[in-house]
């Protein structure tokens, strides 16, 4: 973190070292977008990245909030469903179970109803009465930006339970004690008189003085030169378009068109650009990606001409004297999140490959956020909703660059009292190195708590209550009194008892696993885990049993954990079906994703392959029938794959055996 920015260092210790929930704010251009990357690379905990819109979890990194916590798209009333987490599958709970840190950007945008149904599920997923179930939420964003969709049938139904449509409303927030941090550092603009009239807009407070040098820059009938890089921020969309065709239609020469390549699972809201992506020389166009490689050539917003093409080559000259830019197709990931072992990584759900591109003489406001323009044409004339003159405004680096298609009012600036209202009280609460210590302390308190916090295992031990009848009243029911009146100075004598019951109950487990298997390979893979879950918390009582608790030794301990044990007898339950086949289709899934240049979950998810093992399938529609194959991919690796079953089941059966058709 930048060693000049005292508030990013206050918001990275609370992110390290408390659990409390975290309001990142501040001005366009402070460098949000830039604390989140790095927040990426260097935090320890176990975290989750999802944003309100499609755009605004790729450009983050991350998932929409929708699809990580699979929630319907309508008003959530609080205290309807009790259990939305009850139709998730195991992977999904267990992932949302080690989750630690969840980031929030783009929160500005998120409905009430929305964060309490998220604090509902992590509560019932990690059987804990603290908000969010004890995860610790990051809310990145600007609330003088763009605000909450919501139509007024939703807003008829939700007005009930909030006052506002903005998170900060949602119920969870008035019980989970929160700490706003504002970066107030400007990167973007450095002109002083310029970062002074933004900040009266983002304050709904534009004295005349300011509107007035605001309106210099209102040029009428204003027409760029084809090289003077322009782009215009406008509120519709349909005007945007408008004005991108009418320019390309203008150009004289040959149009070339080029598709994208969609990959597995990538949301068509989420397509950073054309899909079939229409090009002339002399278009003015945007990049809309940041430069991959070591030179960092271009970012995301960058403008530029489209100066010759060849081939699936685009070359874009960006300024007068700038240097051509050779540009090929790159490719966009949708993010998802799986658990492996006890590390939450990331995976690729789906892609979307496309030359970085798209046409720029126009763009909408709603789809410039986060984007930096030298030169911009800003009309916000029919603007409708609150944030938008700002958000326009501030995309520009100087008042210079910037021209007004029609003169701005202070009626243009749609503000909305209840964000002053908000801002004003939460500065009043502003954290400070004496808070984070609080912090720090109540956080070492909830980590003690958690090392006793025995919800889990009541859970994991359905199924196997006759096999422990102790584990009940020795150890949960201890643990559930011992919390109730929770003492760090007991937590060495309280960690020597629960590590001799949990001894006792795991040994017990241990020697009962062999006739599990015979029993039920279900009910045997379940007690594998249950014992792995019991031995990583021996080892923590072992610890504690020894040395007074803390918060850094706590955190240390629970990164690694114990995956393994003397499982040999195990290894059966394991084996996938015709698992010879499984090997060959892993083997040829990674020759395939070689030639193709993509990640190996991209040709075929293991699960998937598992399942192609098993099932056999003998045609197309069989194979596409398969769950992670779908009709695009049968057709597309049909033949090979069902070449690998006729060779598999031509080795197990007799010569001559009669093979059916493809189709």
């Amino acid at each position: 973190m930048n060693e000049l920015n005292p508030a990013m260092h206050l918001a990275a210790d609370y992110l390290e070292s408390t659990n409390t929930v975290i309001f990142l704010t501040g001005k366009a251009g402070t460098g949000k977008t830039t604390f989140l990357q790095n927040l990426k690379q260097i935090s320890k905990k176990k975290l989750a990245v999802a944003a309100p819109t499609g755009v605004a979890a790729i450009n983050a990194g991350g998932m929409t909030i929708h699809s990580l916590f699979q929630l319907p798209f309508g008003p959530l009333l609080p205290g309807g469903d009790s259990r939305p987490d009850i139709h998730y599958n195991p992977e999904k709970k267990e992932l949302l179970s080690s989750l630690e840190l969840l980031i929030i950007d783009e929160i500005s945008m998120v409905r009430p109803d929305v964060l309490d149904q998220i604090d509902l599920i992590l509560r019932n997923i990690k059987d804990s009465n603290h908000p969010f179930g004890g995860v610790q939420l990051l809310l990145i964003g600007d609330l003088s930006q763009l605000s909450p969709i919501i139509r007024d049938e939703e807003w008829a139904v939700l007005r009930r339970y909030y006052t506002t449509s903005y998170f900060f409303s949602a119920l969870v927030m008035q019980k989970a004690p929160y700490a706003r941090i504002e970066l107030d550092h400007v990167y973007r603009q450095k002109e002083q008189a310029f970062v002074d009239i933004l900040n009266e807009v983002r304050n709904q407070q534009v004295s005349a003085k300011s509107l007035a040098l605001l309106n210099t820059r209102y040029i009428p009938d204003f027409r760029p030169a084809t090289d003077d890089p322009y782009i215009t921020l406008t509120t519709h969309n349909s005007i945007a378009q408008q004005v991108n065709t009418e320019f390309l239609e203008a150009l004289q020469g040959q149009e070339f068109e080029f598709a994208a390549t969609v990959r597995g699972d990538f949301p068509k809201d989420a397509y950073p650009t054309e899909i079939n992506l229409k090009l002339k020389i002399g278009a003015q166009v945007m990049f809309v990606k940041n430069d991959g490689s070591a030179e960092k050539l271009y970012y995301n917003g960058k403008i530029g001409t489209v100066s010759q093409i060849k081939g699936n080559t685009v070359f874009v000259q960006c300024g007068r004297e700038g240097k051509e830019l050779a540009v090929e197709t790159v490719e966009w990931t949708n993010v998802k999140y799986q658990l492996d072992g006890e590390a939450i990584n990331e995976s690729n759900a789906g892609s979307f490959a496309q030359i970085p591109l798209k046409l720029a003489w126009a763009i909408t406001i709603h789809k410039s956020q986060g984007l930096t323009f030298d030169k911009a044409i800003i009309d916000v004339s029919e603007a409708f909703a609150s944030g938008q003159a700002y958000v326009a405004l501030s995309r520009c680096r100087t008042l210079s660059g910037m021209i007004l298609r029609n003169p701005i009012g202070s009626h243009n600036i749609i503000g909305d009292p209840a964000v002053i209202r908000f801002n004003e009280q939460a500065t009043l609460i502003t954290p400070d190195a004496y808070t984070l210590q609080r912090d720090q302390q109540l956080y070492e308190k909830y980590l003690l708590g958690e090392l006793f916090n025995f919800g889990a295992l009541q859970t994991r031990l359905k199924g196997f209550e006759i096999l422990l009848p102790d584990l009940e009243k020795e150890i949960i029911s201890v643990a559930l009194k011992f919390t109730k009146q929770l003492k760090t100075e007991r937590s060495l004598q309280a960690a020597a008892y629960f590590l001799e019951k949990l001894t006792v109950a795991t040994e017990s487990l241990h020697q009962q696993l062999p006739g599990l298997i015979g029993q039920s390979k279900e009910l045997a893979k379940k007690a594998d885990q249950l014992i792995i879950w019991l031995m990583n918390r021996i080892r923590l009582m072992e610890y504690f049993a020894q040395a007074s608790f803390t918060t850094a030794v706590y955190l240390e301990l629970t990164k690694e954990k114990v995956k393994t044990y003397d499982r040999s007898y195990l290894k059966a339950l394991n084996a996938p079906p015709n698992e010879k086949l499984y090997e060959q289709i892993l083997e040829w899934r990674e020759k395939a994703a070689v030639k193709e240049n993509i990640m190996p979950n991209m040709v075929l998810s293991e699960k998937t392959a598992a399942a192609i093992a098993e099932r056999l399938p003998d045609t197309l529609k069989a194979l596409g029938v398969i769950k992670g194959i779908g009709a695009h991919k049968a057709t597309q690796y049909g033949p090979e794959l069902i070449g690998l079953i006729r060779s598999y089941q031509q080795e197990l059966q007799s010569p001559g055996t009669e093979q059916v058709s493809l189709f």
